[in-house]
């Protein structure tokens, strides 16, 4: 009873530690009710609050901002950002943020979510980097959660033989650390309900250390991270926008190499990598990652460990799941290119993934083709060009000796208060990626080909029509699907 007692104190403290002005909370309540349809289930939604919150007590100076720096705004789309630095091309430095109204694709809804996040005022002391000042101007967040279901679950009763082992309180523990943009790091403590808190309080350990704006190392993380480059079909960690109500959301906002800030155990890699500028408008990211996932294992007719999947809930709470902790070694290396300048923006990706053990299909005829062996090689290569009011992009990628993925698109602004999109999708069945984040009806871009269009109309700051319809065929069989099979899906909604 102490120990629960000073973790409700703890818990406290973070929120009091956190409070924030009603203003503040209302504005990021807003633009988070507004993105969360198109955010998948398993999101962890204090990383966006907490993004927000940072860029509210230190805006974005619009004078001086970058294309990657406006992307961490997750209610602008390519086409605005690629617009904005269009209008400052063709303008010069803005007057006033207000001007932002002039811009094609800006709509009042638009400008309105991002006042609060921008300013046009120069740098000040706190962006003007001093050792001595690292520890007394640079910004230290603590949250403490705790949280328990009070009815007893069945997993602490039930299932004789395998039942959860652990207690059923779920505590996080978070410290994150920013100098401006120049510094971060940050470490994340974790413990599901069902695990273990005895001997080892904390089931999963993450942290980093990054340094931004180095000369010509632009940035350097070493610890925990995530790539997302391109359309997400050949390396994506960390998580993904899907389909939903925002059309102009199928358009990833590929943000690069990025700290890792979240507490899932699964979508990530860990080791050091850094985006370097080769010359002025080529960029070189190369990386390494060593690290073991969770997988269910058994011997093959040699004696030889194997597995068909990979676990990805990150819990273990039962005898099952403490077993296949970490049972599987994963190594992964090789590095982006990437040219950009103006409108126009391509690059190319190459990686080799190991594994401790070898992958073998399961006996189900819908997993013929799945990925077969220990050593797995992807390359692909993705571009967009902004053309007036159209924005392209577009990702191919192929699993060396098997199979071959596409997706090509356009975001279209159509009057300051409509837009367009349409996107044709093309996955292989036998298309083999372990960061294959790219846009699917399915869990994975694999086996489906497809043809998503919509439209959203904003004619005022309080309300949006949203309406999509998305045609999708799946080649090969599916899970409890005994043959090639298709589909469709018609949103439409007014907020």
């Amino acid at each position: 009873m102490p120990f629960r007692f000073l973790l409700f104190a703890f818990v406290l403290i973070g929120y009091f530690a956190k409070a924030q002005s009603i203003e503040n909370e209302v504005a990021i309540r807003d633009i988070i009710e507004s993105v969360a349809e198109n955010l998948p289930d398993d999101y962890d939604m204090t990383e966006l609050i907490e993004v927000l919150t940072r860029l509210k007590k230190h805006p974005i100076n619009l004078g001086k901002t970058t294309p990657e720096e406006l992307k961490t705004l997750v209610f602008l789309s390519p086409l605005q950002i690629s617009n904005f630095f269009k209008h400052i091309k063709e303008n010069g430095s803005l007057a006033d943020v207000l001007e932002l109204q002039t811009i094609d694709g800006f709509d009042v809804k638009t400008v309105q979510n991002l006042l609060p996040f921008v300013t046009l005022n120069s740098a000040t002391e706190y962006e003007k980097f001093r050792f001595k000042n690292i520890f007394t101007i640079g910004d230290n967040d603590l949250i403490v959660r705790y949280a328990q279901t009070l009815q007893t679950q069945k997993g602490f009763t039930d299932l004789p033989g395998n039942r959860y082992l652990g207690s059923p309180e779920r505590f996080q523990t978070r410290y994150r650390y920013h100098y401006g943009t120049i510094i971060s790091a940050s470490i994340t403590l974790d413990k599901d309900a069902g695990e273990k808190f005895i001997g080892k309080p904390f089931d999963f350990f993450s942290g980093n250390i990054a340094l931004f704006k180095l000369g010509k190392i632009k940035k350097l993380v070493v610890g925990d991270y995530t790539l997302q480059f391109g359309q997400g079909l050949t390396m994506w960690s960390g998580f993904a926008f899907g389909k939903g109500p925002d059309i102009v959301s199928i358009a990833k906002k590929d943000l690069g190499l990025r700290p890792y800030t979240s507490t899932n155990e699964y979508s990530f890699l860990r080791g050091a990598s850094a985006t370097i500028n080769l010359f002025k408008n080529i960029d070189l990211t190369p990386f390494l990652s060593f690290r073991n996932l969770d997988a269910s294992q058994d011997l093959d007719a040699d004696g030889n460990l194997v597995q068909s999947t990979i676990n990805q809930t990150g819990l273990h709470r039962t005898p099952t799941e403490i077993s296949n902790k970490n049972s599987l070694k994963q190594n992964v290396y090789g590095a982006i290119i990437q040219y950009s300048k103006n409108e126009l923006a391509f690059g190319a990706i190459a990686y080799q993934s190991k594994y401790g053990n070898s992958f073998i299909t399961q006996t189900a005829l819908y997993d013929k083709f799945s990925f077969t062996g220990k050593q797995l090689t992807n390359i692909g290569a993705f571009y967009n060009y902004t053309y007036k009011n159209i924005y392209l992009f577009g990702e191919a990628g192929k699993s060396l000796k098997s199979g071959f993925a596409y997706l090509n698109g356009a975001l279209i602004s159509l009057t300051p208060i409509i837009s367009a999109s349409i996107t044709h999708r093309n996955y292989a069945k036998n298309y083999h990626n372990f960061f294959n984040q790219g846009l699917a009806e399915a869990s994975e871009a694999v086996n489906e080909r497809g043809l998503f269009t919509g439209l959203n109309i904003t004619p005022n700051k309080k309300w949006m029509f949203s309406i999509y319809g998305d045609y999708f065929q799946f080649p090969w069989l599916k899970f409890r699907i005994d043959a090639p099979s298709d589909g469709y899906e018609i949103l439409s909604q007014a907020i």
